[in-house]
């Protein structure tokens, strides 16, 4: 059998919203994520656009979309792995992370409480060295302050951006 070039893969901002959309709600199987159909399907449409597979290698079940891809697959642990080191800038590659992570995580209560879910110590100390001060509430880090937050992910945020909270929410630029 032939083998294969080796592939290199670089990171995008676009990338990193793939990354942490898949950080948050991985399954198990192959590279992909689970959760509800908004969630599945924006997940599906990022990796069919930005070519990561191709539609008839693209795998759904009822709470779960997946492909298999080894070089992919490393690529985006890897980034996992360097997270502290990738998102230390306040920059488009940070923003699009973690419009990932909160479109996978994120919420925001009727208080307007604005929280990121199964996080760890290491998403506490990439937000807190990105300016955004959290405290931890059993599994979820509440962000001091929403505000500043939710500006910083406003044009990257795919699945939540119909939120009224984002109404409210001035662009930084």
């Amino acid at each position: 059998m032939a083998r294969v070039p080796h592939m290199k893969i670089k990171l995008t901002p676009e990338l990193s919203y793939v990354i942490g959309l898949w950080r948050k709600a991985k399954c198990f199987d192959g590279l992909g994520v689970r959760g509800g159909k908004p969630l599945l399907e924006e997940f599906a449409k990022e990796v069919l656009e930005k070519q990561l597979t191709t539609p008839d290698k693209l795998l759904t079940e009822e709470d779960r979309v997946y492909f298999y891809h080894t070089a992919y697959r490393k690529f985006f642990q890897e980034i996992e792995k360097e997270q502290l080191e990738r998102f230390k800038y306040l920059n488009e590659y940070a923003a699009n992370y973690l419009a990932g992570m909160f479109d996978a995580a994120g919420e925001i209560d009727l208080r307007g409480v604005v929280s990121l879910a199964r996080s760890n110590a290491q998403d506490e100390m990439m937000l807190l060295r990105l300016g955004f001060v959290t405290h931890r509430s059993g599994d979820r880090l509440i962000l001091e302050k929403p505000l500043v937050f939710l500006a910083f992910i406003k044009n990257y945020v795919k699945v939540q951006k119909g939120h009224k909270a984002f109404e409210y929410v001035k662009t930084a630029k």
